[in-house]
């Protein structure tokens, strides 16, 4: 994966990223849980930024069990060390990682930034035992334009577009996801929606406010955004009296039935 905008090498990348996992651990452990992870299990971490939910698993599974967590930058990552989880940098692009087949494989927030996400979603079903469970999670930013406040719609357009323009995709194509598994062969598909809903000043505000800042020269080359306007957006989100939808969480799982 080339191009990848949101390098975790970065100063802040540990903070911005335990910020995102505060809004998005609590759902993903309940879906997981719903499936059955438990002692014994073998299973995949895609993209495992911080390390949160692979660092969950590992307690779920036990010493019994096992989680390997990739991603393209694995620096968040060494604080995994454990008996029963191994870290591995790998592309999902290039196929799937070893130490399969899993029990339950797993990404979030991922697909976005990859230009062939049903590739990678045909890789991670590669991997996966027979009845052992695919979980994906996605955002569609569809909410913001929900807004009042242009300047914060249009900020919001600029930031996601950016993140992922290496990739010629964008953030606004997480409703497609539920049909592009489905079509897999999967068995058992099914799924659900959530979005966030944003005060200023919150943690999900400051994790926003932390990607501009990872983001603002590329935002303001684009000519997207000017940079006082993201100066204006920046205020929205740190004020506590700003509210605003931010994205709509997608998210889908299925059965590999060979």
């Amino acid at each position: 994966m080339t191009g990848y905008a949101l390098d975790n090498s970065w100063a802040k990348a540990e903070r911005r990223l335990s910020l995102l996992e505060q809004h998005l651990d609590p759902m993903t452990q309940r879906r997981l849980a719903a499936l059955g992870v438990a002692g014994g299990a073998h299973c995949l971490e895609i993209g495992a930024g911080g390390g949160s939910v692979a660092r969950w698993l590992a307690d779920c599974v036990g010493q019994t069990g096992r989680v390997v967590a990739t991603d393209i930058n694995i620096s968040l990552l060494k604080g995994l060390a454990a008996d029963n989880v191994e870290t591995i940098v790998h592309d999902i692009l290039a196929g799937g990682p070893p130490g399969g087949p899993f029990d339950f494989v797993h990404a979030r927030w991922l697909l976005h930034h990859l230009p062939d996400p049903e590739q990678a979603i045909r890789n991670m079903i590669s991997v996966l035992r027979p009845g052992g469970w695919l979980m994906l999670e996605e955002v569609d930013f569809f909410p913001v334009h929900a807004s009042d406040s242009e300047t914060y719609t249009r900020f919001m357009v600029a930031l996601t577009d950016n993140v992922v323009r290496a990739s010629g995709r964008d953030c606004f194509w997480a409703r497609a996801l539920p049909a592009m598994v489905a079509r897999q062969g999967l068995r058992s598909v099914a799924g659900e929606g959530d979005f966030s809903i944003i005060q200023g000043g919150s943690p999900t505000a400051e994790f926003f406010i932390l990607t501009a800042e990872q983001m603002r020269e590329r935002m303001v080359a684009s000519g997207e955004i000017t940079e006082a306007r993201l100066d204006e957006a920046v205020g929205l989100l740190s004020s506590p009296d700003f509210w605003a939808f931010g994205g709509g969480g997608v998210a889908i799982w299925g059965q590999r039935t060979d």
